[in-house]
């Protein structure tokens, strides 16, 4: 993050990106889907899939993101299961990458 020019929602990263204002080379770290969209958008530009840090990680193509459906989803908040425990440490440790993406995203 402290080398980045703009972070932002999916849809901040894409208008930033397809921007004319914009450079036409930019190394990006989002999802791999987002980084076809601006492809397809700015075909003039480069877009360049920023590296994980280490192998053990391509954090762009995550499978587990691709088993969401708006239909689970809905059924998720309709039903309030499935339920997920853990320990509370570990909750707001999980919570905090959240609440400061929200807190960039829409400046709460």
């Amino acid at each position: 993050m402290r080398h980045a020019k703009y972070i932002g929602s999916t849809t901040g990263l894409i208008k930033y990106a397809i921007s004319p204002s914009t450079p036409s080379t930019l190394i990006v770290a989002t999802e791999e889907g987002v980084l076809h969209q601006m492809k397809r958008d700015a075909p003039q530009k480069t877009f360049i899939p920023a590296p994980p840090e280490d192998e053990s990680c391509a954090c762009n193509q995550c499978p587990h993101m691709r088993r969401n459906t708006m239909e689970k989803l809905y059924l998720c908040l309709r039903d309030l299961r499935p339920t997920i425990e853990m320990d509370e440490e570990l909750r707001l440790a999980a919570k905090r990458p959240i609440d400061k993406m929200l807190e960039m995203s829409t400046g709460i």
